[in-house]
């Protein structure tokens, strides 16, 4: 339930339950003081319907009234009257007969009201009215006739008010205290529920926020319910959650940024001392002979320029990590850029002793978006990757070109040694190699697989490996196929 119906039920309560508290309290009060609460049913209006029956001295009062146009004399015989009074007294109802200014009969019980203190002729109404006479408080019933040759009359049913009189004046103050109590009892223990289910989880949120601020992401925040509050303590935990994995993310750079630069330094230092060695070499008079001399500055162009094509791939990863390479990207048919790109590459390949096989379907069309140099530049590091661990003597690439409804896949396969499956993770990542050195010999700069799925990544596709030790090695790129619109 939100808060907002949570406050206006809680405002209704404060409302309500104090009324049928304070009402409840006062019935039980006129019970207990009254003895029966018939009792206060006879002192309500003559509508009013106790157990769906007519009281009976309204019954009573509805006869007399007949008899009152049928024999008013019999009305005011006194005999009549004194019997029915010994009748009624048990019921507490007595008689009163005024003819004018004079009583005529009065039960013993009222036997002390004079005519004056009595109503006025036709000041009857059809209701019971309660009266002040004297010290006492009556319940009056007044019916109004004519007598033949003896003028007017009225005829009263009187009952006792005094102990409804009583309970009013001695009760008001304590139903006022009462009420008092029950109003403060009952909005005091409403307002600590309602503000109960707000207040607890503010103070699960003051307490997250206090942990977020100290730098402790693990602290989680769990709020059972639907309304605001809860959506949003879900709201701080799913914060909290994305400040945790950015914390983490961050985390994972800066120690990638450490790694970077560690690399950076040991791949950029290791020419550069083997470069200065040799030029020491050549000062120093090493290098004797026209044979020698040559092989020192052969070598130490061959350090310049691994350091080059280092420095190169280090600036082409800088400017894809922080997305600052543009991409010129056009339609293709990726089976013809093949062709075209294997041609260029079949020469080389052929020196270095290893076949190059193109598997594809000739009838079918590849079309997908991308750079063509770009691309390009997937494919050289790959194959060069290939090339560089090949460790048979007939070595094999094979490509294999086939789509689907939504892509075009690539694959390239070699019979190299293969990865491991420890490692096979971890091979596009920057400057990741599997033999864990940095021998030139056996790798390059450990940037180039990484290199490959950034640019892959830029157009919107996938790139995987798939190895198995002593088999060889699997690279597959998957690219959006282009849909003729």
């Amino acid at each position: 339930m939100s808060i907002k119906y949570r406050l206006i039920l809680s405002y209704l309560a404060m409302v309500l339950v104090p009324l049928i508290l304070f009402i409840l309290a006062g019935l039980l009060l006129m019970f207990i003081f009254l003895g029966d609460i018939r009792e206060v049913s006879d002192l309500m209006p003559e509508s009013h319907d106790y157990k769906n029956t007519v009281s009976e001295d309204t019954k009573l009062f509805g006869e007399l009234k007949e008899k009152s146009f049928v024999d008013p004399d019999g009305l005011a015989n006194v005999e009549y009257l004194s019997a029915l009074s010994a009748k009624l007294d048990e019921e507490g109802i007595f008689i009163v007969l005024r003819q004018g200014q004079e009583i005529i009969f009065a039960s013993e019980e009222t036997a002390h009201l004079s005519a004056a203190q009595l109503p006025d002729y036709g000041a009857a109404t059809s209701s019971r009215n309660i009266e002040k006479i004297g010290n006492e408080t009556y319940s009056l019933m007044q019916h109004d006739f004519y007598i033949p040759e003896k003028g007017s009359a009225s005829l009263f049913l009187i009952k006792d008010a005094s102990p409804l009189t009583r309970l009013m004046r001695t009760f008001y103050p304590l139903l006022f205290v009462i009420l008092v109590l029950i109003l403060v009892v009952t909005n005091g223990l409403l307002t600590y529920y309602v503000s109960r289910s707000i207040i607890k989880p503010i103070e699960h949120l003051k307490e997250a926020a206090q942990k977020i601020k100290e730098g402790n992401l693990d602290h989680t925040i769990k709020v059972d319910g639907k309304d605001e509050l809860a959506q949003l303590s879900n709201d701080f935990e799913a914060m909290r959650k994305q400040l945790k994995e950015s914390a983490e993310v961050k985390a994972r750079y800066e120690k990638n940024r450490k790694e970077l630069i560690a690399h950076i330094s040991h791949d950029l230092k290791t020419p550069i001392t083997s470069i200065k060695g040799y030029v020491e070499g050549i000062r120093d008079g090493v290098t004797n002979s026209p044979e020698k001399l040559e092989r020192y500055l052969q070598t130490i162009y061959q350090k310049s320029i691994d350091m080059d094509l280092l420095i190169n791939e280090l600036f082409l990863y800088s400017k894809l990590d922080l997305k600052k390479l543009p991409f010129d990207f056009e339609e293709v048919d990726l089976k013809d850029y093949m062709i075209d790109y294997l041609e260029e590459l079949a020469f080389d390949l052929e020196k270095r002793n290893v076949n190059l096989a193109f598997n594809y379907d000739g009838s079918g069309c590849y079309p997908v978006s991308v750079d063509r140099e770009k691309l390009k530049r997937v494919f050289s590091n790959i194959i060069d990757n290939s090339l560089k661990y090949m460790d048979k003597k007939n070595g094999e690439i094979t490509i294999s070109l086939y789509q689907n409804q939504s892509e075009v896949i690539l694959e390239l396969a070699d019979n190299g040694p293969g990865i491991s499956n420890e490692s096979l993770p971890f091979i596009f990542h920057q400057f990741y190699r599997e033999e864990g050195s940095r021998n030139k010999e056996t790798g390059g700069s450990g940037l180039g697989l990484s290199i490959a799925g950034m640019i892959i990544e830029e157009h919107g596709g996938t790139i995987e490996a798939e190895s198995s030790l002593g088999i060889g090695t699997k690279i597959i790129i998957s690219l959006a196929k282009q849909v003729d619109s």
